[in-house]
């Protein structure tokens, strides 16, 4: 079968000119020379935040029905101007804010002691891997304390050993434990963004110390 024809029996297959997912509109443009590929645009009228792996995969959804239905089988590709991972102005807002709220970092290490750092955000950076997003709130720390739960009583009030006692946690546990101590509320803010937040994707909260030495 002709690439023209395949383009046009996957037009009549999805009904129309584009494919709607989650509000964000993948429009088929061509099928490649190999004939196994169909090149997508995207067009993103409501602003909607998305991740294109998470957008990839519910193509695969749709490409997985085609091949079913017609024995076709394609991949795809998305041709795209704009970033890979985008936050829309809203959901900015929203870890901004949240992040603006956390006057204070706690963690505990097992060996008895808890590192409380008190400070301010400053703003976030985001970035993306393969099957991973990176949100990092860049934190001024004021002041902080090691405090040895089993005494009772404080260890140390000193701020760069503090922010590196901190770090020696996280080093010493996992890279997630922020994610799942800190800044787990975030987890709440992104569930609204199926196109960012989905169950095969891992999304890892952290903090950048502006003022360490």
């Amino acid at each position: 079968m002709s690439k023209l024809n395949i383009y046009k029996l996957f037009l009549k297959f999805i009904g129309g000119n584009s494919i709607e997912i989650k509000g964000l509109y993948l429009k088929p443009k061509r099928i490649l020379k190999d004939v196994l590929t169909i090149e997508f645009s995207i067009e993103n009228p409501n602003e909607i935040s998305y991740y294109l792996d998470v957008v990839g995969e519910y193509l695969n959804d749709t490409l997985f029905d085609f091949g079913k239905f017609t024995n076709i089988m394609l991949s795809h590709t998305i041709e795209s101007d704009g970033p890979r991972l985008y936050l829309n102005k809203t959901l900015k807002n929203n870890i901004k804010s949240y992040l603006n709220s956390k006057k204070t970092l706690s963690l505990s290490s097992y060996y008895d002691n808890k590192v409380t750092l008190a400070g301010k955000s400053v703003g976030f950076n985001f970035d993306y891997g393969y099957d991973t997003i990176y949100i990092w709130n860049e934190f001024k720390s004021e002041s902080g304390i090691i405090y040895d739960t089993k005494l009772k009583k404080v260890i140390s009030n000193d701020l760069e050993e503090c922010i590196e006692k901190y770090l020696q946690i996280i080093e010493s546990d996992t890279v997630y434990l922020e994610s799942e101590h800190v800044y787990n509320e975030l987890d709440e803010i992104l569930s609204d963004y199926p196109l960012i937040d989905a169950g095969w994707l891992s999304i890892q909260y952290s903090t950048s110390f502006i003022n360490l030495s």
